[in-house]
């Protein structure tokens, strides 16, 4: 194993290689502070690229892309409620309240730790525990699936609004707009009104963009139109004569030993939930962020302060989606099975390359294995150096006015929406998007719940449906099978449990 481990480290340590890793985490975190612009699209086109040079310089870039664009998601959800990426769009609950108060590089600096904490020990997770957790993998099928994303949905429904009847009502949208498209069995159009254009479904990016952005330009410009200042108690003083905008400049844009300490157990159990999330294949981050909040809130001493800029929140979910990022190469590496879409991208170089993961692979390349994990800790290094510096410049684009600052995010949403699929029907489906979030705002519907079901929305039908075609359409199967039983019962706790809280 040592030699194997030696000959894995020589086949990295060269100028070319690490090179290569440092240009794929920048450009990643830049492509993934961009929304529309995410870090799967970044992989996907520069995997051609990656031809001309050679294996490890070719897969190091693209893990630098994947891990740099995770990370880069965080800065837009902080900073203007705007997820660069899905798996970000948790961050954004107390990440950017946070920068309302003026905290943004406090929040921005807790994700970079989080970050590069989870990403690591996800990794080693991968190195330790690859072949183990695969074959618990193997065991998830079509019941276990459906009833992981309905616990997910009932926990966000429950656990992630002030009221229960909202929660359910954002859920039943969310995954309304899900259903919009083509039946996955059938074929047969459903909600499509007749538009070609809405024959393959409502798109992820105009839906996330319009909701979380448009609806928030919305509100700020009824603000605005009101009178109201951005930040008028920047301009208030202490009794000790020191501006607060002073104090903020200083104290505020910086994570105490205190605090890192009264976060690091939410992002030691976003760990766990993100790395047990993330080994299963299809699940993906968003679902782990989500429940590694909703942990961090119930098990917090002071949950009243989640959602209004809890650093917890951002710890606890900026670990999770992270988290997943090792583990989701387990299935891709033992049994050749890419866990997401960025893995199925990553096959597709390892294939390029003449690599064939499998079953075989760790025991006919096992330097190349070793090559792989030296790569995704050298990744996770410079994601911190570069993190430090990147959100020292981001943090400063809060002071632009917002006169220019809203009409130039809408403008970077209707781009980022449009580059996604190339449709202009996406643009007036951010619009839409928005002023139906502006109008969920004022009656008091959470938005995030309605993203998250709407991401999983499809998902779950497909599931759901593949479990009924295997038993014929008995719902027994759900109960037969340990696993999924499991996930029933845990679902009925949790909402039972949760649900007596908030009524005391």
């Amino acid at each position: 194993m040592l030699q194997n481990i030696i000959a894995g480290l020589d086949l990295v340590m060269q100028w070319s290689n690490l090179l290569t890793v440092l240009v794929g985490v920048s450009v990643g975190m830049v492509m993934g502070a961009i929304p529309g612009l995410t870090g799967t699209m970044a992989i996907a086109l520069l995997v051609p690229f990656s031809i001309y040079l050679n294996p490890v310089a070719g897969i190091a870039g693209l893990v630098g892309l994947s891990k740099g664009a995770n990370f880069g998601g965080s800065i837009p959800a902080i900073l203007f409620n705007l997820p660069g990426t899905p798996q970000a769009m948790v961050t954004t609950f107390d990440g950017y309240p946070l920068a309302k108060q003026g905290k943004a590089g406090k929040a921005l600096r807790m994700a970079l730790y989080a970050s590069t904490i989870g990403d690591t020990l996800s990794d080693f997770v991968l190195f330790f525990l690859a072949a183990p957790v695969a074959a618990l993998a193997l065991k998830i099928g079509p019941p276990e699936y459906t009833a992981i994303i309905l616990f997910s949905l009932m926990i966000i429904a429950v656990a992630g609004t002030e009221r229960v009847v909202e929660g359910l009502i954002a859920v039943g949208f969310g995954l309304l707009f899900a259903i919009v498209g083509t039946d996955p069995v059938t074929g047969t159009p459903r909600f499509t009104f007749g538009s070609l254009d809405l024959s393959s479904g409502l798109s992820l990016v105009p839906t996330m963009v319009g909701l979380l952005i448009v609806s928030e330009a919305l509100i700020q410009i009824e603000r605005m139109k009101r009178g109201a200042e951005r930040k008028p108690e920047s301009k208030e003083k202490e009794n000790d004569g020191v501006s607060l905008e002073s104090r903020i400049s200083y104290n505020d844009h910086r994570v105490s030993w205190a605090e890192f300490k009264q976060c690091f157990p939410w992002i030691m159990s976003g760990v766990g939930i993100g790395s047990a999330i993330g080994s299963l294949p299809g699940i993906g981050a968003t679902i782990a962020s989500y429940l590694s909040y909703a942990n961090a809130k119930r098990r917090s001493k002071h949950p009243e302060l989640f959602g209004k800029g809890a650093l917890e929140g951002v710890a606890a979910a900026e670990a999770a989606n992270n988290a997943c990022q090792g583990p989701n190469l387990i299935p891709l590496i033992t049994l050749g099975i890419p866990g997401n879409v960025a893995a199925a991208l990553l096959l597709g170089a390892f294939m390029i390359k003449g690599l064939l993961p499998g079953p075989l692979f760790m025991q006919q390349n096992a330097p190349m294995l070793y090559a792989l994990f030296t790569v995704l800790i050298l990744s996770n290094i410079v994601t911190f150096l570069f993190g430090s510096v990147f959100i020292r410049l981001a943090r400063y684009s809060m002071a632009v006015p917002e006169l220019v600052l809203y009409p130039g995010i809408m403008i970077f949403g209707s781009i980022g929406s449009y580059v996604f699929r190339n449709n202009i029907f996406d643009v007036f489906a951010m619009v839409f998007f928005g002023v139906f979030g502006y109008i969920l705002i004022k009656c008091k519907i959470p938005l995030a719940p309605v993203i998250v079901a709407f991401i999983l929305g499809k998902m779950f039908e497909e599931r759901l449906r593949q479990a009924l075609a295997i038993s014929g359409g008995n719902i027994s199967i759900f109960f037969t099978h340990p696993i999924s039983l499991g996930f029933i019962l845990l679902t009925i706790v949790s909402v039972v449990f949760l649900m007596k809280r908030k009524m005391n």
